[in-house]
């Protein structure tokens, strides 16, 4: 009984074997026919009589001119001749008008390669002053409220009580006493004491010197002189128009010559250290021009003129600092303060065209040309040097041919998408379509 039992599921399972393999010989046959035929099927457009195409939406196709439904461009035709010209793009007058298309011309233009650079400004040291007591005493007041603050020249920095500069002038009265004393009105007084007149004379000299070196302007001198009186407050002047970098003390500070009170720079002419990379700098030659534009005020800018003598290399960064005096008239260039730096350097004449004409890919430079018959060409360019206006063409255009300088991106894209349009035309039509009997064979076990 068990022989006969295991002898039946033997042969059940040969026989499920069988029709699995039946069923997978069937599936073979059959599974690569299926998709065919529904393929096959599948209606296909015809668009051989579709004698008119949108530019722009290449999928419109219609038998009749007129204008797209998507945009409203005047549609073409897609016959041979536009097959030949598939890179090519018509656009009318009223369309570029819309798309804000605007045309330069390619001419020959001075070139120079533009090194863009950056500059930090320094005052100039030779111009700042330093304020300090000649003699001790008081700060009785200050006119200097803090740092930044313009000063003129003749204007009072501050006034100082100084017993010590107080003695000073009362020997000077004296001086002054003496020596009208000994004049008096007679002329034979003054020749009898001549060797004495003359040694009060030098004595007076000196002692005038001691109070103008003293922060006592030529002005209180003379009031000295005339009123014979001791002026107990003097107040001190600025020797030269600045600005005020330093301010260390405050009113009643009692100072001496020791101490600092303040100090002022001229900033009507300052340096700028532009900093270089090494392959900036194997660029720049003596003489070359150099625009500064103010970082504080983008409409301030002054020229100069590349001294390679000033360089100076950084050792650690490997970075080059090129010093050179720069005038300011106005103010915008301020110590601490950076400005962008435009070098012109190579200059050459070469074929040029506007900067915002070139479309930069990462395949390569194009540029949109228009042809005749408000048609549009993306044309490759090979570019050499530029500045902040143009940019120098080596190659893919000639004098005289016309680009677009605003809305050459739609006008690029609608190329592409024409010439796309052409090659799966062409890619379609090079491959049959397959017919019912194909259909009907492969549908044969």
């Amino acid at each position: 009984m068990g022989t006969t039992r295991r002898g039946f599921l033997a042969g059940l399972g040969l026989t499920v074997a069988a029709a699995s393999l039946l069923g997978y010989g069937y599936a073979r046959v059959a599974a690569p026919h299926a998709p065919r035929a529904a393929v096959a099927a599948k209606p296909v457009m015809d668009t051989s009589q579709a004698a008119y195409t949108c530019s722009m939406h290449p999928h419109i196709h219609q038998d009749h001119p007129g204008n797209c439904p998507i945009c409203n461009m005047t549609l073409v035709r897609a016959d041979s001749g536009a097959a030949q010209n598939n890179d090519m793009v018509h656009v009318d007058q009223a369309t570029q008008q819309r798309m804000g298309v605007q045309l330069a011309t390619a001419t020959m233009t001075p070139i120079s390669r533009a090194i863009r650079a950056f500059a930090t400004i320094a005052a100039d040291e030779s111009t700042t002053v330093s304020v300090n007591p000649k003699v001790e005493g008081f700060v009785r007041r200050l006119y200097v409220q803090g740092l930044g603050q313009p000063v003129r020249r003749g204007q009072v920095l501050y006034e100082i009580y100084s017993p010590e500069l107080q003695q000073r002038q009362r020997e000077y009265i004296d001086l002054l006493t003496r020596k009208d004393g000994l004049l008096g009105d007679s002329m034979a007084i003054v020749s009898s004491n001549s060797a004495m007149v003359g040694s009060l004379s030098k004595e007076k000299f000196r002692a005038r010197d001691r109070l103008i070196a003293a922060d006592m302007s030529v002005d209180l001198v003379e009031q000295l002189e005339k009123t014979r009186r001791v002026i107990d407050t003097v107040p001190v002047r600025a020797a030269r128009d600045g600005v005020v970098t330093l301010l260390g003390m405050r009113e009643g500070n009692y100072v001496n010559p020791m101490q600092q009170i303040l100090t002022y720079a001229d900033y009507s002419v300052v340096w700028a250290e532009v900093a270089l990379f090494p392959d900036q700098l194997e660029w720049v030659r003596n003489g070359d021009e150099m625009i500064f534009r103010s970082g504080l005020d983008k409409s301030a800018t002054q020229s100069g003129r590349a001294n390679l003598a000033t360089v100076q290399i950084d050792p650690a960064t490997r970075t080059a600092k090129l010093r050179l005096p720069l005038k300011n008239p106005r103010g915008a260039f301020r110590p601490g303060a950076f400005a962008d730096v435009d070098i012109l350097s190579s200059q050459q004449r070469s074929l040029a065209v506007p900067r915002d004409a070139v479309i930069r890919t990462g395949h390569g430079d194009f540029v949109v040309v228009a042809e005749a018959d408000q048609h549009f060409r993306s044309m490759r360019v090979k570019t050499g040097v530029e500045n902040n206006e143009f940019v120098a063409i080596q190659s893919g255009l000639k004098e005289g041919d016309r680009v677009a300088i605003n809305g050459q991106f739609l006008l690029d894209g609608a190329a592409s998408m024409q010439a796309l349009q052409a090659r799966l035309g062409g890619m379609g039509a090079a491959a049959p379509a397959p017919t019912h009997d194909h259909q009907t064979m492969e549908m044969k076990p």
